[in-house]
C-alpha cells in the first residue's frame, strides 16, 4: 500500500507536524510514502520522501499560486499511489489530488481534519475572507472524499453540519508525545518567578482574541491566593501586561513568552492545574499535556475541551468569570477531590500516547484502502 499525504505546512514543533510525520513513519512499514507539503521544518524521517508543492520551501499566495499552475503533473504524480492521506491542505493543491481520481479511479481518498479557526476569530478582514475560502473548499472536498477522520465528537458534529455525512466520519484522537512532559523540573520556574507555594493555574497556546487569556487574568484576580503563568505569544500580550496591571496583580502574574520546547516540562510540573478560557478547540492538545504531567484542568463547557479532559477536569460556562473562579476555589479548598481529579488524569494520559494512537490509525488506514468502494 503506497501512500502520499498532502498538507499545507510542515513546522518543527506543532502538533499537526508531530501527528503527520509520526502517521508517515508508521505507514512506511506498510509501502512507499511521500508528503507533499508547501513548507518542510522538520528533521527527515527515515523512508519518508518530502516533495515540495510550490517549487521551492516556502508557504505563501506565490507557491500556492505555483502549485495551481501544476495542477495536472501533480494529479499524475498522486494518481500513481494506492491512498491519498489529505491533511488540513491548502487550496493551490486540492484540485489535483481530486483530478487525480480521474486518472486512478481506484484511488482512494481519505481526510485527517485538524480543525479550522471559525472566520469570525480572525484578526483582518482578508484573514476571514481566506479562512471562509478555504472551509468553503474542505467542505466540498471532504464530501467527495472516502473517509474524514476527526480528533473529537465536537468536530465530528461541526463537520456534519457541514453536510458530510456521518456514515464517512471517524473520531480518533490526536496522539501526543506524552514522555517528556512525565519528567519536569517545576522548582526551577517556581524559583525563576518567584511563585513559592502559591497555587498555580497554567496557561499554553497563542495570545489571540478568541482564546481570551484576558478572562484568566481577571478570575486569578478573584482569587487572591492563586497565581498564573501564561506560555505563549500572539497580539494580546500587550493588553494582558495592561490588564494584570490595571488589577494590581504584580507577583501573580507572569507572562512567559514562547518558551524553548525543552523547557515547557517545567512550566506543567510547576503548576497546580492548566485553565483556559477559549472559544473553539477541536482537540486541545495543551489538556493532554497537562494530564501526562499529572495536574487536572480548568475548562469552559465549549467544543471539545470537556471531552479532551473527561474526569481529569472540572468544567464551567464559558465565559463566567466567577464560575472560572470557583472552580479555581473548590480545586484549592477540596484536597480529595484534587487528588482524584490529578490520579484521573495519570490514568487517563496514556489512551492518547502516540505510539498507542498510531496502531489505531494504520489499522484505520489499512482498512479503509481494503474495504471503502473505490
Amino acid at each position: 500500500m503506497d501512500t502520499a499525504i498532502v498538507t499545507t505546512r510542515m513546522l518543527e514543533k506543532d502538533a499537526i507536524g508531530n501527528f503527520t510525520m509520526a502517521s508517515a513513519a508508521a505507514l512506511r512499514k506498510l509501502g512507499k510514502v511521500s508528503v507533499y507539503t508547501f513548507s518542510y521544518e522538520r528533521p527527515p524521517v527515515d523512508g519518508v520522501e518530502v516533495r515540495l508543492l510550490g517549487n521551492r520551501n516556502g508557504h505563501g499566495i506565490d507557491t500556492n499560486l505555483q502549485a495551481l499552475l501544476a495542477t495536472r503533473r501533480l494529479a499524475h504524480e498522486l494518481s500513481k499511489y494506492d491512498v491519498l492521506l489529505v491533511v488540513n491542505p491548502d487550496l493551490g493543491s486540492m484540485p489535483a489530488y481530486h483530478l487525480a481520481v480521474r486518472y486512478n479511479p481506484n484511488l482512494k481518498i481519505m481526510w485527517t481534519f485538524h480543525g479550522l479557526t471559525p472566520a469570525p476569530y480572525m484578526d483582518t478582514a482578508k484573514d476571514r475572507f481566506l479562512e471562509g475560502v478555504r472551509q468553503w473548499a474542505y467542505i466540498r472536498s471532504m464530501r467527495r472524499s472516502g473517509l474524514v477522520q476527526v480528533f473529537s465528537r465536537s468536530m465530528k458534529n461541526e463537520v456534519t453540519r457541514w453536510g458530510v455525512s456521518q456514515s464517512k466520519i471517524a473520531v480518533m484522537p490526536l496522539g501526543v508525545d506524552l514522555r517528556r512532559m512525565a519528567n519536569g523540573n517545576g522548582r526551577r520556574v517556581r524559583d525563576k518567578y518567584g511563585i513559592g507555594d502559591r497555587f498555580l493555574l497554567l496557561y499554553v497556546g497563542r495570545l489571540v482574541n478568541f482564546k481570551h487569556a484576558d478572562e484568566l487574568v481577571m478570575a486569578v484576580s478573584k482569587v487572591p491566593s492563586a497565581a498564573l503563568a501564561i506560555v505563549g505569544g500572539g497580539p494580546e500580550r500587550e493588553n494582558l501586561e495592561k490588564l494584570a496591571g490595571q488589577l494590581s496583580l504584580d507577583g501573580r502574574i507572569f507572562l512567559a513568552g514562547m518558551v524553548p520546547d525543552g523547557e515547557l516540562p517545567d512550566y506543567y510540573a510547576a503548576c497546580d492545574a492548566w485553565t483556559t478560557a477559549s472559544r473553539h478547540e477541536g482537540f486541545c492538545v495543551p489538556v493532554i499535556e497537562a494530564m501526562a504531567a499529572g495536574k487536572p484542568c480548568i475548562v469552559p463547557e465549549l467544543a471539545a475541551m470537556p471531552e479532551t479532559a473527561g474526569d481529569a477536569g472540572l468544567t464551567y460556562p464559558s465565559g463566567d468569570i466567577e464560575g472560572m473562579a470557583k472552580k479555581i476555589r473548590t480545586l484549592m479548598d477540596d484536597k480529595a477531590l484534587y487528588g482524584r481529579l490529578a490520579a484521573s488524569a495519570k490514568a487517563r494520559a496514556p489512551s492518547f500516547d502516540t505510539s498507542a494512537v498510531m496502531e489505531r490509525y494504520v489499522r484505520m488506514v489499512e482498512d479503509f484502502y481494503r474495504t471503502s468502494p473505490s
